[in-house]
């Protein structure tokens, strides 16, 4: 063999040699390193045990302080020591038992405690007791007695003697702990002679490892970024499902509740309006009595419909509309409701898109928005109105779950009033819920206004900030149907002189309830009909196979066994000419699906009034 070859082969034994004492050396550092934590971890937990059985004693002797200052002074703090001794004292010993589960002497002692502990505590229970039976010469008896002080002495004797065998056992893991740590530094000073004899080699590859470690560091820092990221992402998701879920809940709880009121309503209005036509020009004392009846019924109306709306079972009637144009039109109106102090600003984009929206739930809604930053702005301020296209793309849906991706028209509402506090935010749109003073508000304005949004398949958002302000934005979905869309007109006014029916136009009512049956045929009756009642559809079934004189049905919609819809159907079966109109408090999925009204499908909403029911009864009739 060649010497070049025989330093070759001499060099890879050596290195051969050295990785083998570098893994020999290594294996050891680590064994040691193990013995040292485990001796370690056993010399805390010696620490530990100590540290109970000195809490036991003091527990011990506090309480037993306490007792003597409680019969010295009989003042009650005294017995607070008791009261901690007695509260604290068995779960200091459950511990311990815990701790010292491996060692069956020291269990056997603890076992010996847990009797003594609790005599003795029911000696000092049972002097406090005489104290305050204002027996204190016999408590004091009871303390100097022999009795206590024995315990307390067996007590000392078995604690002292747990904490001997802990401190033997103290210095025997304190010596482990050292042999270990002297086997670590003699393990690493091998390696660190092995690493001084190998440093040729390591030199060599040194600039390889640094780089692979720079590229690890880096990408476990990415990965850790990633993760921060995802776990806010994932947290935040959560927040605003938690949040939905639970306006979904108070939604239906709440819709439920509006259909039991709007039934009840139904009744007191429309017996109101008859009371009042029927004593128009009696007594005006009698008239202004009903002014204030049928006032406060509007009123308990007007927020039936706003938790109606935030449920989002409200019956919509969207129609193709321009926002710019909205927005232009209802401007005075805004202006009326924020007052002179409040500046009001438009800022209308071009080229703007059409939405399909109910326009005078829409105006309702940004009139609520308008008052909430008038009473956020009591100094004045400025309020902005602003329309823009906008695309809500797959990022934005994920961080809003219940948003959804797609085209948009934005309608946002900017004040620079007080702003809300983050909390405050998440609460914004529960029902009720206010932070302005009693009998200022109902709590029902941004949660109508949500309800709204969402039943037209939209998105709001709120961003504040304390101090600086608050902007809602609404997001419309965008109507791509070509249609003219609606003008903003207002409400027509209602009719003075009630148009009324013949007599041989006859009218078949439908309702399970008694109470509303009755005041609704009275109505129909004052209005110049005849009237057939039913309480249930099998009972119309009946009447419209005998009657086929029937002009008109007007039925509920929420029946038993029966819904409206469904008596409609086979009513119209059986007689094509009948009319129908629909009376309601509450609807699923009976005529109005996703809150909008079918097509040809006449309804009223209870509560109604006789004017209301009179001029929807003589449309129906006189179209054709």
């Amino acid at each position: 063999m060649s010497p070049s070859r025989k330093f070759v082969a001499s060099g890879l034994l050596g290195v051969v040699l050295g990785f083998a004492v570098l893994a020999l050396a290594g294996y050891m550092a680590v064994h040691a390193e193990f013995q040292r934590r485990a001796a370690s971890a056993w010399l805390r937990h010696t620490i530990w045990v100590q540290s109970d059985l000195y809490q036991l004693y003091g527990l011990l002797q506090a309480a037993e302080s306490g007792q003597r200052g409680f019969i010295i002074t009989q003042d009650e703090h005294f017995l607070d020591a008791c009261g901690d001794a007695a509260r604290n004292i068995n779960a200091v010993l459950d511990r311990l038992s815990e701790r010292v589960r491996d060692n069956p002497k020291q269990l056997k002692a603890i076992a010996e405690l847990r009797p003594l502990l609790g005599e003795r505590l029911a000696i000092i229970d049972e002097a406090i007791a005489d104290v305050r039976a204002r027996h204190v010469d016999k408590a004091i008896q009871l303390v100097k007695s022999e009795r206590g002080k024995a315990l307390m002495g067996r007590l000392h004797v078995i604690i002292e003697t747990m904490g001997e065998a802990e401190e033997d056992l103290l210095d025997v893991r304190e010596r482990e702990v050292q042999a270990a740590g002297g086997q670590f530094d003699a393990a690493i000073w091998a390696l660190g002679g092995i690493i001084l004899a190998l440093g040729a080699f390591a030199l060599l590859n040194a600039q390889r490892q640094m780089h692979a470690l720079q590229t690890s560091r880096d990408s476990l820092k990415s990965a850790y970024d990633q993760l921060i990221s995802e776990t806010t992402r994932r947290e935040a998701l959560e927040s605003q499902l938690r949040q939905a879920y639970k306006l979904e809940a108070i939604g239906h709880l709440t819709g439920g509740i509006a259909h039991d009121f709007n039934n009840m309503l139904g009744i007191i209005v429309a017996s109101l309006h008859l009371l009042k036509r029927k004593l128009s020009g009696v007594d005006r004392d009698c008239a202004q009595l009903i002014d204030s009846a049928m006032n406060g019924a509007d009123r308990a109306t007007a927020m039936v419909r706003r938790l109606l709306a935030f449920s989002r079972r409200q019956p919509l009637s969207p129609q193709p509309l321009d926002p710019n144009r909205f927005v232009s039109n209802i401007s005075d109106m805004v202006r009326r409701a924020l007052g002179d102090n409040i500046k009001l600003e438009t800022v209308l984009a071009g080229g703007l898109w059409t939405t399909k929206i109910d326009q005078h739930e829409l105006e309702s809604a940004l009139i609520n928005l308008a008052v909430n930053a008038r009473d956020a702005m009591p100094n004045g301020g400025k309020l902005t109105i602003e329309t823009a296209n906008c695309y809500l793309d797959d990022g934005y849906a994920v961080e809003n779950t219940d948003a959804k991706p797609g085209q948009y028209v934005m309608i946002a509402v900017t004040d620079t009033g007080q702003g809300m506090q983050p909390e405050v935010v998440e609460q914004a749109f529960d029902p009720f819920f206010t932070t302005k003073p009693v009998g200022q508000g109902t709590g029902l304005g941004l949660s109508q206004v949500h309800g709204f949004v969402k039943q037209s398949g939209g998105h709001i958002k709120i961003y504040s900030e304390p101090g600086r302000g608050t902007c809602i934005k609404l997001y419309l979905p965008r109507f791509n149907n070509v249609e003219t869309p609606a003008p903003n007109t207002a409400r027509p006014p209602q009719p003075i002189n009630l148009p009324l029916g013949k007599p041989e136009e006859l009218v078949l009512i439908v309702e399970d309830d008694d109470a509303a049956r009755h005041v609704t045929a009275q109505g129909v009756r004052e209005l110049g009909y005849s009237v057939l009642e039913a309480e249930n559809g099998r009972a119309a079934i009946d009447i419209i196979r005998k009657r086929a004189d029937i002009a008109l049905m007007l039925t509920d919609v929420v029946m038993p066994d029966m819904n409206g819809a469904r008596l409609a159907r086979e009513a119209v079966f059986r007689r094509h000419s009948l009319r129908i109109l629909f009376v309601t408090g509450y609807t699923r999925n009976a005529i109005v699906h996703n809150g909008v009204l079918d097509a040809g499908v006449n309804m009223l909403t209870k509560p109604f009034t006789l004017e209301q029911l009179a001029v929807k009864m003589r449309e129906i009739l006189d179209s054709k």
